[in-house]
């Protein structure tokens, strides 16, 4: 398995799925898309804004570049007006998902419950973005840039509480139409292979219906769902490259035993775990002691703002990039170059 390939989604959003299409209705595939991207982005954007184009968005989730450029069917038809901010119209299909995830959380049709160190922490919605800017000549056709803060909820749940996810495949499965509904179902087989796999196991069986319900497969009688879901599954194995076997069996109800191929060593992902949560515990170390905030700031997580800021405390936070390489990944970064990779806003993308 390539190391690049594989991310990390937030449990919270992963065990919810179908919230999400609750949620933000047609938009849901476009947000849960959004999700994967800027989840995967965030493994080198740590110490900044995350920056993107469309044309980044597109390449790594498989959807259209055209698609996401046209105007919104609600604002050509004229149900709606665009939201406005600072004299741009969020038209788009892709800059008003944007816009929605500013203006809405994912409820939780229950409450959800996640357990960190010694506490229980109960959630019942989740936002995504923070903060969202432009960056282009706006008389011009430039190419747009945006910058994106994500949610406390979302930059906590990446640290210590996910599920991993090949991104590729992720993008091979959601070409071509009912691309939606395989990457519902690659992401719950994430999880599954995730959780099994932690546990020391490659075999879990799981009900056919909830199979069918992830990929939206609406069939009343067993043997059309198992023709549908065999279909998709061929799809995931060979389109997208997913690595895990089936059989379906008929014990204690339609029930589907999936044997799944292995990831990435525990030991490789520990070690990966144990860099960011080494390099975040330090971070926040040093930010409660010094307290110091950008000028003038009154951002709502001084923390965030803290950690984004290129002009504050940059040779401490170089130090902790540095000392976290090499205890947990085994490898020298000077403190200069630590310093450098803090201003440019990334770490080292050949080694996460």
């Amino acid at each position: 398995m390539n190391e690049q390939v594989l991310s990390r989604i937030d449990r919270a959003v992963a065990d919810n799925i179908k919230d999400i299409q609750r949620s933000f209705g047609s938009q849901a595939g476009l947000v849960q898309d959004f999700i994967v991207f800027i989840s995967h982005r965030l493994k080198t954007d740590l110490f900044g804004y995350t920056r993107f184009t469309l044309q980044d968005f597109c390449k790594q989730t498989g959807r259209n570049r055209q698609d996401l450029a046209l105007i919104h069917p609600d604002f050509i038809s004229g149900r709606f007006k665009p939201p406005v901010i600072e004299g741009f119209a969020f038209q788009t299909v892709f800059d008003y998902a944007l816009y929605s995830m500013m203006e809405r959380n994912i409820i939780f049709s229950s409450r959800y419950e996640a357990r960190e160190k010694d506490s229980v922490l109960v959630m019942h919605s989740f936002s995504i973005l923070k903060d969202l800017r432009l960056n282009f000549m706006r008389t011009s056709k430039e190419q747009k840039v945006y910058e994106v803060r994500l949610s406390d909820e979302l930059l906590q749940g990446f640290l210590s509480r996910y599920y991993t996810v090949n991104t590729e495949s992720y993008r091979l499965v959601g070409k071509g139409r009912g691309g939606d509904s395989r990457k519902k179902l690659l992401l719950y087989l994430s999880k599954l292979s995730h959780v099994v796999q932690t546990n020391g196991h490659l075999e879990t069986a799981v009900p056919l219906d909830r199979l069918c319900d992830f990929a939206d497969i609406t069939d009343a009688r067993p043997s059309h769902k198992k023709q549908n879901l065999t279909r998709i599954f061929h799809h995931l194995k060979e389109i997208g490259k997913f690595g895990f076997n089936y059989e379906f069996t008929s014990r204690n109800g339609y029930m589907v035993t999936l044997v799944f191929e292995p990831t990435l060593s525990r030991r490789t992902l520990q070690n990966e775990h144990n860099f960011y949560f080494r390099l975040f515990t330090g971070l926040h170390s040093v930010f409660e002691c010094r307290k110091v905030l950008p000028s003038g700031s009154l951002d709502k997580d001084p923390f965030q703002a803290w950690l984004v800021d290129t002009c504050v405390d940059v040779e401490a936070k170089g130090q902790l990039l540095a000392q976290a390489y090499y205890a947990a990944l085994g490898f020298d970064v000077s403190i200069p170059h630590a310093i450098n990779l803090v201003r440019s806003g990334q770490l080292i993308n050949q080694k996460l």
